[in-house]
């Protein structure tokens, strides 16, 4: 079912694809049970840290649930998201250009402040509401926490929309994007900026205006993606 991954490329990525494909096929099966680590490392002919690596993608995609101590089991799978989280899984282990990235940020996430304006409750917005919140009280004073608050709002738009297939992909969209984020909060005012943009695009969804929600996700989106594109060739110019 598995055979050694090439020694090229990301390590971990290869083991998901052989999973998720052995899930695909058939041969691994709801409720069974993937090999203990240590006979993973013998299968793939790599180090444990791979193989960590790779349950906790295979994990963040729903496609495995780890039990401490007794190993990782393969989760049962709606039909009606299967296919897409399999695209989940392939988004996950493709490495992006730029503004591929975006692209598929554009479209995913417009969408998903257009629907969580027109579906979230008022306890989904109260919690946006509170993300937005703990995000102006840093201020800039933690670029780390303000991160983990950025990918914390963006998700929470994607669950409040009431499209479970697209909270799956967002999880992925996020995964892949974590080091663009990282980049996009060191450069200087960006942080207090996402803030500010975030504040509107809650505004918006508290509203229940789902045209302005969509509007105000695309402008905050193109407005990071030009940042950092800004600071890359600001950095290439001093570089000459």
């Amino acid at each position: 079912m598995f055979e050694p991954v090439k020694t090229h490329g990301n390590l971990s990525e290869e083991i998901v694809k052989q999973v998720v494909q052995s899930i695909s096929n058939g041969e691994l099966k709801p409720g069974d049970k993937l090999p203990a680590e240590r006979e993973m490392c013998n299968v793939f002919s790599v180090s444990r840290t791979v193989v960590r690596d790779a349950l906790k993608t295979l994990a963040g995609l729903g496609m495995v649930t780890i039990r401490h101590g007794l190993g990782a089991y393969v989760n049962e799978v709606d039909e009606q998201v299967e296919d897409v989280s399999r695209l989940a899984a392939l988004l996950q282990i493709t490495q992006g250009t730029f503004d591929e990235i975006f692209q598929v940020r554009v479209i995913l996430e417009g969408y998903a402040a257009l629907w969580c304006a027109q579906n979230a409750d008022d306890k989904d917005i109260a919690e946006l509401g509170k993300i937005v919140k703990r995000g102006k009280e840093l201020g800039s004073a933690s670029g780390g926490k303000l991160a983990l608050l950025d990918a914390e709002f963006h998700l929470k738009i994607a669950e409040a929309s009431g499209n479970k297939v697209l909270k799956r992909l967002m999880i992925n969209i996020l995964d892949l994007t974590g080091e663009i984020r990282d980049s996009s909060f060191k450069i200087p005012g960006r942080q207090y900026l996402s803030v500010l943009e975030h504040e509107a695009i809650y505004e918006a969804i508290k509203q229940r205006d789902p045209d302005l929600a969509f509007q105000e996700m695309i402008k905050h989106i193109e407005a990071v993606k030009e940042d950092i594109r800004s600071s890359a060739q600001v950095k290439e110019d001093i570089g000459k």
